[in-house]
Order: C-alpha cells, then structure tokens, then sequence
C-alpha cells in the first residue's frame, strides 16, 4: 500500500505516489536551477511542464490506471533527459566517436519524432499555413507559397485550399508544438538547443539595445508625458471658461426671469412659472437656476485646482453644494407634479350677444394699452378711460381666434364668445372660466375687439383663451383692419391682400359672406367685374342688331 498525493500541472489534476512525486520534485527544481539564468526561463519550464503533463496523461486509463507510480516517473526523465547530460563541455567530448568512413547522423545527437502538421506562427504571411506544410514536407517555404500564387492565379482554388487548411491545422503555440511540427522529441536537450537558437542572433545586442532603449524610452515618456500634461492644461483651461461663462449665463436668466415675473419687462418670462403665483413663481425659477448652475459651479471649481493647483473646496462648502442642489431638483419636482394637478379638467362658457344690423360691418382692434384723450375748452386734457380702467387689474393675454358663420338672409346677426379655462375641479375651471373679461363692442359704426383680455390679479393662468364667433347673413359686407389680421387665422387674409394693386395703401380687406364662408371680395374688383359684365352684355346686344 503507497500514500498517494494530488498535484496540479498545467491546470491539470494527477494522483501520483509519494516517492515518484519527490523524485519528480527533485527534477524540477534541477531544471528550474539551470534554467534559472535565462531571459526566457519562465516559457520554457511552462514548455516543459506542458510536455510532462502530456506524457503523464497518456499513461493515465480511467477505471485501470488512475495513479502516476515511480515507474512512470522515470521512463518520463529518460525521455525528456537530464540536465547532467549536457550541461558540461566535458561530457559533450565523452560521446562517441563515429569511425571515419561512417558519416555523423543527426539522429545520434537529437531523437526525432514523427511531425506534425501545424501552423507556425513565427513564420507567417497570413496564418502560417504554408510555413507549417513546408516543416511537414521539409521543403523550402518559398515555394509552397510560390504553389499557393500559381494555382491562385489560374483558378483562385488555393484560396478555398488556404481557409480549410487554416481552420484543420492547429497553431503551434507552444515551444514543445514548434519543435513537434520541426520533428524534433521535445526534451530537455532540444528544447535548451530551441531556445538558444532563437536566443543567438540577439544575444550580443541586448545589452546595447538594453541601455539604448531605455534612454529613448525615458526620454520619449518624458516628451510624452509633458505633451499630455499641457493638453490637459489646455482642455481644462477651455472647460473653465466655458463654466464660467455658463454661471454668468445662468445668473443673468436668473435675473431676466424674476423681473419677468415681478412684471418690470415682458420680452423675457420663462412660459412654465406663468402657471404659478408670483411668490411661487419666484421660488420655482431660483430652485431650477441652483440646480443648472451647481454642477457648473463644482466643475468650474475642479478645472480651477487643475490648471492653478488651488487647494480642495472645504468640506463644508461642498456637502452645502451637495444639499442644495439636492432640495433644488426636490422644489421643481414638487412645482411640477403640484401644477399639473390644475390642469385636470376644463370648462367651456359660452355667451351670445346681439349684433346691430349694419349694411358693412366695420371690424377693428382697440389696443387697450393704449389711452385715448381729448384736449376741453379750457386747455386741460380729458382721459376716456371706458374699457381702459382695467390696465391695472391683472394679467393681460391674447389668446385670442375670430371666425366668421353664416346665417339665413333673414336671421339676426350676432356673437357667440366661448371662454376657455382649466382647473383641477369642473368647478374651479368653471369659475376661472367666468372671470375673463372680453366683450367686443358696437359703436359709431364699428365693431372693437380688444386686443387683449384681461385676468384678476390673483387669478392663475390655466390656458385661459377666447373664442368669437360672428354669425352674419349671407350677403353681409364686411371689412377688417388689418390690425386683426392675426386673430382671423383661419382666413386667407394675406391672399386677400395680394387682390389689393397698391398694397402699401392697404389698411382694410373686404370680404362678402357666402355659404362656403366670408369670401375676398375688394370692392375694385366688384366693380371691374360689373364692368366686364356691362360691357358682355351690350356685344350682345349689338349682335343682335346686326342680325335683325
């Protein structure tokens, strides 16, 4: 009964006796021991650990062998040989002397194999399939691939050949695969004698290639190393302008905005925060400014440390950054899902009012921003502030359309305002709804829309909008200012205008209701037609006269 012991080679597992693995012990470390001094010891103990590995495993037969013994042991040294049988010149001069007359056979210094067809990687134009058939056939490398160019050239067959020998053949990755596809027994002489073959031809110039290469290689990544430090300067000094003016960017909406708000300009609101009261308002556009211009802040403050080397923000500094950019995007999150809850639901209320009948009904727009006077007896001015004393009521919005509806010849004429709101109840938008005031009005021959409707102080803005209607007779005449001209948008009015001949002295078209709606109808066009059609009518007449 022997003691046996697991051991791992090449990834490998082996049960082998206990006195087989010490003898095997004691080869290694004499082959590590000479190896030891070579550049490239560690591939070739990895070659020859791959090499035992193999012959162990062909001595392996599950359920009849399963145990490396002693036996196996030594017939693995004796093929693979001892470090003793070449390591001195002295035992070099001991081999054999052949007689004269019999030439010296290679075979009787290195045993030989049966080749194995491989591909050779370090010799290669593409895969090194024809480097590996000339190892095989032992013949020149040349011209296997002169054979591959010919028989490419008269047929392209040696392309389908190269593709089917490349995916059979295996890569000899190996040293032990490079000496098997050579025909030479991978042991320790050959593969001593494989290594200093490819060793030689480099041997005398590493050392100056050594020296040599680690000066250029110093010098390189320094230039190197200087080249990246300077873009990176670059890059950062770039980024750092570029955040700075951002913050400024930001800082200046930030200003626009809130004056928008607060109602010192018009030309610069942000559309979202008109949903929400001015207190609210003020606080939504602060909240969504931090939360832009925070990470600017922090990435201005890094590019600041790379390009001058400053020292790291405080601690404090930047766990506040951190907090405020966090209660930031909290605050718009909240302003958010809070004004989308008054979206909800809407409410149309609609109001008829009669119109005077009028043989051409005169449209225009009143702007009531702007303040009619007249000049009394007594030099002082008279203010008419009728339908102006709301200038200072609320908010003021043009979400204004006006169509036009036929009626009966004998219908009275009138309009329909439909006055649209939202809100998070029916109830509430209903109420909304009720509190736009816009009513047109009839007066000395006109019909005035105001330019704008005008919402309470307090009211919200919830996409509140005014719709008028004009039901008129079919055969009304109308004309409309061209000041109108942007609440008509479902009539063609700029192709209206192009029936005008001077368009410059255009300040009113003319239109004539139908059926299919109000219709262009310029009043010089009128008449040229009933001229066309006088002058139709008496050809006909002077025919006929010719005919009597």
């Amino acid at each position: 009964m022997n003691k046996t012991i697991i051991i791992n080679i090449n990834s490998i597992v082996f049960h082998i006796e206990e006195d087989a693995y010490e003898t095997l012990r004691s080869y290694m470390i004499e082959i590590k021991r000479h190896f030891s001094g070579s550049t490239d010891s560690g591939e070739i103990l990895q070659d020859i650990e791959n090499r035992i590995a193999e012959m162990f495993n062909e001595r392996i037969h599950q359920g009849k062998k399963e145990v490396i013994s002693m036996s196996d042991v030594k017939e693995v040294i004796t093929q693979m040989g001892r470090v003793s049988d070449f390591e001195t010149d002295d035992d070099a001069a001991a081999e054999p002397i052949a007689p004269a007359d019999e030439p010296i056979r290679e075979e009787t210094r290195f045993a030989y194999l049966e080749k194995k067809l491989m591909r050779n990687p370090d010799d290669k134009v593409v895969g090194g399939v024809c480097s590996g058939l000339a190892y095989y056939f032992d013949i020149h490398v040349r011209w296997v691939r002169v054979l591959f160019v010919l028989f490419f050239l008269l047929g392209g067959s040696s392309v389908l050949l190269y593709v089917v020998l490349w995916a059979v053949m295996p890569l000899a990755t190996s040293r032990a695969d490079r000496m098997s596809m050579r025909g030479e027994e991978p042991n320790l002489q050959n593969f001593k004698k494989s290594f200093e073959e490819e060793i030689d031809p480099y041997r005398d110039d590493f050392s100056s290639a050594k020296t040599h290469l680690a000066k250029n290689s110093k010098a390189f990544g320094g230039a190197l190393s200087d080249f990246f430090r300077l873009l990176g300067k670059g890059i950062a000094l770039c980024m750092l302008i570029f955040c700075g003016m951002a913050i400024f960017g930001l800082l200046f909406v930030w200003v626009g905005f809130c004056t928008g708000i607060l109602g010192y300009q018009d030309g610069m609101v942000f559309p979202p925060t008109e949903y929400l009261p001015k207190g609210h308002a003020l606080i939504a556009i602060t909240a969504g400014v931090l939360a832009n211009a925070i990470p600017f802040i922090a990435l201005f403050y890094i590019f600041l440390r790379i390009v001058f080397q400053t020292k790291p923000m405080n601690t404090y500094l930047s766990l506040s950054l951190w907090a405020g950019w966090i209660v930031s995007v909290i605050t718009i999150l909240f302003y958010i899902f809070w004004s989308l809850q008054d979206f909800k639901q809407s409410t149309v209320i609609k109001v008829d009012k009669p119109l005077a009948v009028q043989n051409v009904y005169h449209l225009s727009e009143k702007d009531i921003h702007v303040i009619e006077a007249s000049m009394m007896d007594d030099g002082e001015k008279k203010y008419s502030l009728d339908g102006t004393s709301k200038l200072g009521s609320g908010y003021f919005r043009d979400n204004i359309d006006i169509k036009f509806q036929y009626l009966d010849s004998l219908e009275k004429p009138f309009i329909q305002y439909s006055y649209f709101a939202k809100g998070k109840t029916a109830a509430l938008a209903a109420e909304r709804a009720s509190k736009i005031n816009y009513l047109a009005k009839q007066t000395k021959g006109k019909i005035l829309f105001d330019s704008h409707f005008v919402l309470p102080s307090k009211q919200s803005y919830r996409e509140q909008s005014v719709s008028v209607v004009m039901f008129l007779p079919i055969g009304s005449k109308v004309t409309i200012d061209e000041s109108l001209q942007y609440k008509v948008w479902d009539l063609p009015y700029l192709n209206c205008l192009n029936e005008y001949a001077n368009l410059n002295s255009v300040k009113q078209t003319e239109w004539i209701m139908k059926k299919s709606g109000l219709s262009c109808a310029p009043a010089h066009v009128e008449q040229s037609k009933k001229e066309k059609n006088k002058g139709y009518e008496a050809t006909d007449n002077d025919e006929e006269a010719s005919d009597d």
